[in-house]
């Protein structure tokens, strides 16, 4: 993947992010199995190693999260691959790594955590009107029973989500994104220690000799710039929630793509559509020898053909 084409890839951090029930459980059930995976990520301690999986890309990385008198702090430590470090103190994230490691293409780029983040159930609760939640059963996840959710959208132009929770606290313990029964991204806990078991002196760096610390992004702010074109066609339920001149980011609460426009030059890329996971890049010229358009976010890749397919300059 070449370097142009790699940027538009986030992180894939993950951040934050008995009893048998029947499948007939009204919604209101799995309602509350969403708070209270809500509430346990933000105040359990865990420390557990998950694996993630986003299309050919693998990932084993270590979490550690303590929560004491209200403040967050968790750090995840990446098992394999480059040598990196992610550690988030409440709503400050950063990147760290060796200081011989001088690039920072991936500090570019806000960080997907997915169901992890602390708003993804206030965020599904929001967006009913275009997603349905239930409960989906039960199963066992690293030696622990897990209660399954299934988060289905009601149009086939965005995502859905499979969430196992913890039976005992509620914890996330694995999630698949679905695109249209097929799983586009997983993310599972192996193992898994909480409460007593996790010491916040696990939070330290384990990296050797001197560290470069990158702050990353988990969320942008609204910006009054006015932008350089427009998008005449949205999947229902979203709208723009951030614009940078030639940048406009959209949400529908849950789900998010982003739309930016360049100018073509040299070094512009071709059309093209690809995808990693659940994340799909599409590539368009407004005009044979016009600026180039890309969309890239989490959305079914006829959305975001279709999302493409319908910018347009703006004339002030």
């Amino acid at each position: 993947m070449s370097p142009r084409l790699r940027k538009w890839f986030a992180i894939p951090g993950l951040l934050a992010c008995g009893f048998a029930f029947p499948l007939t459980l009204l919604a209101s059930d799995a309602n509350n199995w969403l708070s209270r995976m809500q509430e346990a990520l933000q105040t359990q301690d865990y420390d557990g190693i998950f694996t993630y999986m986003r299309g050919s890309t693998f990932d084993t990385v270590r979490i550690v999260h303590v929560a004491q008198e209200g403040k967050e702090r968790e750090r995840l430590f990446y098992l394999n691959g480059a040598v990196k470090e992610l550690y988030r103190e409440d709503d400050e994230i950063y990147l760290f790594r060796p200081e011989t490691q001088a690039e920072r293409e991936d500090a570019d780029h806000s960080v997907h955590i997915g169901p992890f983040s602390p708003l993804f159930a206030e965020r599904v609760l929001a967006a009913e009107g275009f997603y349905k939640v239930s409960m989906h059963g039960e199963d066992r996840i690293a030696g622990r029973a897990a209660v399954k959710l299934a988060i289905s959208p009601r149009h086939n132009d965005r995502y859905g989500y499979r969430l196992w929770l913890d039976e005992q606290t509620g914890l996330l313990l694995q999630s698949h994104l679905i695109d249209r029964g097929t799983v586009r991204e997983v993310f599972q806990f192996t193992s898994l220690k909480l409460g007593d078991e996790v010491s916040p002196r696990d939070l330290e760096t384990r990296i050797a000799g001197e560290t470069r610390a990158f702050q990353l992004t988990l969320e942008g702010n609204d910006s009054a710039e006015q932008p350089v074109f427009k998008v005449k066609w949205l999947p229902d339920g979203f709208r723009a929630v951030r614009a940078q001149g030639n940048r406009l980011h959209f949400s529908d609460g849950l789900a998010n793509f982003s739309v930016f426009v360049e100018k073509s030059d040299a070094t512009a890329l071709p059309e093209m559509t690809t995808t990693v996971g659940g994340t799909v890049v599409i590539t368009r010229r407004i005009k044979q020898s016009g600026p180039q358009i890309t969309v890239v976010g989490e959305v079914p890749i006829q959305t975001a053909r279709k999302v493409a397919d319908s910018v347009e300059p703006v004339i002030y």
